[in-house]
Order: C-alpha cells, then sequence, then structure tokens
C-alpha cells in the first residue's frame, strides 16, 4: 500500500510540475510575442535613423524630418523652399508599416534560453511622388522675378552713328532647376540645391529702332531731298526699306535710273550661257565693267556672250524670270545705241514720285537687293533664287565669282567709307550726270561682310536741283556706319563726318 500511495504522489507532483512548466512557458511566450516592438539598431526608413525607435515615434520622426524646408541657394542668398509647396507627398505610416513587416523578433527558445542574436537592421527607402509643375510654378511666381534680370537694349545715340550697348541679364535655366530639385526632393541625404543663373547677352537694337535712327542721319547732315534706303539682314531675314523726301516718308522702290548698278545682272546674265571653267577673257571684261565701271566692255560681254543685237534685252527677260518687274536694261551703252524696247513698270508709272529715270536702264532698290541676295546665298551653298530659277545654268562657284568681282571694286568712297577695317563690301556703284551736266543722282549697292553679320545694304540719293558729291559721300559714309555699328555693336566704328 505505501508503493501504491508513493507513485501515487510523485506522478501527481510530476503533473504538477509539468502544469507549472506548462503555464511558465505560456507566460513567457506570452512576454516574448508582446514585448515591444523596437526597430534594431541601424535601421532607416526613407533615409531616416529609426533605431531604437517603436512605429509610432518612427512615424512622428519620419513625418518631422520631410517636414523641414529644402534649402535652395541662389546668387547668395538662400531661400527655404517647403517640400508641399514644392509638390512633394509621402506616406510615412506606409513606410514604417513596411520596415514592421520586414521585423524578426527571433526564435522563442532562443529567448528562453537568452541566446537571441541582435536583430538584423532594417532599410526601406523612400517611396514619394514629386509634382514637378508646383516646381516650375514655385521657380516662376518666386524665384525668377526676383533674381532673373532682363537684358536691355541697344540704343541709339542722337547725333552719332553709334549705339550705346545694353547691359547683360541674368536667367534662371528653369528646367535644369526643375529636375535638381525633384531630384534632391527624392534623394534624403541632399537638403539643399544650387539654382544657377546664366548670363544672357545685351540684346541688339531693334531694326524699326535702326529705321528711325538712319532717318535721324538724313536730317541730321542736312539732306532734305529723296533718299531711299533697303536693308536685309543675311542672317536673319529681317530688313527694312524706306523712302524718304523732304523729311516725309514716301512708298519706296521709286524707279531711278540703275546707271551701272545694270552690270550687276549681266554678269548673271553671261554666266549662265556659259561653261565652266569661266574663260579668263571673260573674268577680265567682268572687272573692267565692275571695278572701273567701263563701259565697252558690259557692250562687248551682252554682244559676245548674248546676242549681238538682243543683248540687254536677254538681260531683261533673265530678270523678268527672277521676279524682278522693275528692273531691265532696253539698249547697249555705247553713244547712239538704238532703244531695242520701251518699258513702262509700276515703278517708272507711279505718279506720286517720279524722277524722269533712264529709259535705257532702271531699276528699284529692292530689287537690286534681291539679286545680291540671291548671289551671297548662292555662293554660300549653291541655294537659292538663281539656282532655282536657273538650275544647272548658275553654279556655286559662279555665284563666288560674282562675289569676288563685286569686292574688287574698291573705291574707298561711299558704303565702303563707313565700314570698319575687318568689313569687306562686294558692291557696285553708280552715278549719272544729266545732260545739263548737274550730278543729281548717286546709288551704291552692297553685300558687306562684317564680323558681326552680313547683310545687303542699298542707299540711293536723288536731289532736283544738285547733288554736291562730297555732301552725298558723306550722307553714304553716316548711314552705312550707322548699320555697321547695328551688327557690330562690340566693334562700332567712331567716324566723325565733318
Amino acid at each position: 500500500m505505501k508503493s501504491k500511495a508513493f507513485r501515487w504522489v510523485l506522478g501527481g507532483l510530476g503533473a504538477f510540475f509539468i502544469l507549472c512548466s506548462l503555464v511558465i512557458t505560456l507566460v513567457e511566450h506570452n512576454r516574448f510575442e508582446s514585448q515591444p516592438l523596437l526597430f534594431p539598431a541601424g535601421s532607416h526608413v526613407a533615409g531616416v535613423p529609426i533605431g531604437g525607435l517603436d512605429a509610432p515615434s518612427a512615424q512622428a520622426r519620419l513625418a518631422e524630418f520631410y517636414a523641414l524646408p529644402l534649402v535652395l541657394t541662389i546668387d547668395g542668398s538662400t531661400i527655404h523652399a517647403d517640400r508641399q509647396t514644392l509638390g512633394f507627398t509621402f506616406d510615412p505610416d506606409a513606410l514604417v508599416a513596411e520596415a514592421a513587416s520586414q521585423f524578426d523578433r527571433g526564435r522563442f527558445w532562443d529567448y528562453l534560453q537568452g541566446r537571441n542574436k541582435p536583430s538584423t537592421p532594417i532599410e526601406v527607402s523612400l517611396a514619394a511622388n514629386v509634382a514637378t509643375e508646383q516646381i516650375h510654378a514655385f521657380l516662376q511666381n518666386e524665384i525668377v522675378p526676383r533674381y532673373s534680370q532682363p537684358a536691355t537694349q541697344a540704343t541709339p545715340i542722337l547725333n552719332t552713328t553709334n549705339f550705346s550697348a545694353g547691359e547683360p541679364g541674368t536667367r534662371l535655366q528653369v528646367d535644369r532647376a526643375v529636375t535638381a530639385i525633384q531630384a534632391a526632393l527624392l534623394n534624403p541625404a541632399q537638403t539643399a540645391v544650387e539654382l544657377l543663373l546664366t548670363e544672357s547677352a545685351p540684346e541688339p537694337a531693334d531694326i524699326e529702332a535702326l529705321k528711325t535712327f538712319l532717318r535721324h542721319n538724313i536730317d541730321w547732315i542736312g539732306f532734305n531731298d529723296l533718299a531711299e534706303v533697303y536693308l536685309l539682314s543675311l542672317s536673319s531675314g529681317q530688313s527694312i526699306h524706306f523712302a524718304q523726301r523732304h523729311g516725309e516718308l514716301v512708298a519706296p522702290d521709286i524707279a531711278y535710273t540703275a546707271a551701272s548698278t545694270i552690270k550687276i545682272p549681266i554678269m548673271v546674265s553671261v554666266l549662265r550661257r556659259i561653261d565652266e571653267p569661266t574663260p579668263q577673257p571673260v573674268v577680265n571684261l567682268f572687272e573692267r565693267m565692275i571695278a572701273f565701271s567701263e563701259n565697252p566692255p558690259a557692250d562687248t560681254l551682252m554682244s559676245a556672250y548674248l546676242d549681238e543685237v538682243r543683248g540687254p534685252l536677254i538681260v531683261s527677260e533673265d530678270l523678268v524670270e527672277l521676279g524682278m518687274e522693275n528692273t531691265f536694261l532696253a539698249g547697249y551703252f555705247y553713244l547712239g545705241a538704238p532703244l531695242l524696247q520701251r518699258f513702262e513698270t509700276p515703278a517708272n508709272t507711279r505718279t506720286d514720285v517720279f524722277l524722269d529715270p533712264d529709259i535705257y536702264n532702271q531699276t528699284v532698290p529692292s530689287e537690286v537687293g534681291l539679286l545680291l541676295g540671291a548671289i551671297y546665298t548662292c555662293a554660300q551653298d549653291g541655294s537659292g533664287l538663281l539656282t532655282e530659277t536657273f538650275p544647272g545654268e548658275i553654279t556655286q562657284s559662279e555665284c563666288q565669282l560674282m562675289v569676288d568681282i563685286l569686292a574688287g571694286n574698291r573705291i574707298g568712297l561711299l558704303i565702303e567709307a563707313g565700314l570698319g577695317l575687318e568689313a569687306k563690301a562686294a558692291h557696285k556703284h553708280g552715278w549719272v550726270q544729266d545732260l545739263d551736266g548737274q550730278l543729281r543722282f548717286i546709288s551704291d549697292v552692297a553685300i558687306v561682310f562684317s564680323p558681326g553679320g552680313d547683310y545687303v545694304v542699298n542707299i540711293f540719293l536723288y536731289d532736283a536741283e544738285r547733288m554736291d558729291f562730297d555732301h552725298g559721300n558723306r550722307l553714304f559714309a553716316r548711314l552705312s556706319q550707322t548699320v555697321y555699328n547695328f551688327f557690330n555693336l562690340d566693334d562700332q566704328v567712331y567716324w566723325w563726318f565733318d
């Protein structure tokens, strides 16, 4: 009996101890499961350290960090920009929840034996959105008005041929700034962005201001009859064209005696009809016709290479093909040459201004300007009006020959007199004396090659009473210099024509 009782007691004690062990285990397991979630040391969420923090504290730290402004520096100034204003949005609760999902409590039995290994640090990258249109709006509304300064425009200096240079401006590189700010907002390690300003060059003078300035210079020198100016920028295509008589504007493209400027289309017509390489005798005749302004070479070229009788009319027909309805040559140059055809044009049938131009040859400034521009373009790359109108008949090298021939006309007067030392004029001048021996008309038409840009400028002056050549030459030089300075603000010529 004692033996059975002893076994019963021992069995009861064993069951008790087992029960106690189970209770202790359950208690410890509950304690293991309910221990606070503290992120391991070295953990980061969106670049923010959260080691040793619980989830609510981690969320608060994350929100606090991303409430800090982004520091913008520009031109020595510092601007604190609110991230939300810059279009930055994120969800700190979701980021912390993602980190919590990666938390490893370890094994329970290791916990019971005090052998839990340190948890691995948790890393969760920033997930956020940036509305770039809000960055752009912020820059345009807050930064550009304060730190960008537009460049100012060059302006004419009255009673000179010069321009006051404009002031450079500063400009924020907005697109680059938007990209840099967006990258910084998505990079927790970056808290500042430097915004760059670039310097913009001063603005050139407005071409309409040049027109007004040229008119001022005509009045300034005291020329009171008819002056007509045509200008074409060969880079931008901008142009001005005006005629002024007795200080008042009149419709431009008045019919003028073409005089020697008609020799430019003679070169075109001859080159159209001869093969390359251009024979040296032809080149020699061109040079004498243009540089020395001799008339017999012009007649020889037309009679020998165009037609012995109709040569001048062939030149006129070529001009019509080019779209020039007011420019013509109606006879040879030699004394007593017959008039081959009488031309009526829109220009010479005007009733408002009539200068009684020579019935043998006439032109208007815009048409000779169009022809010079076509020669320039053709010489540059073989394109343009000449090669389109006469395909396969006019070549780039032939156009360059014409430019070279015109550039050989070195007289040091008229348009040439107003140019800087680095400029070159490929031009043809012309003037005529009336039957009474008086000079009333001077013209000069030019392609000008200058450091600041190439252009065509044509100047026509007419004085019904009498043109004093020196007085007219001073006006040519002033107008030419004014145009040159417009294109070359950094290399202006300061020359007073007394």
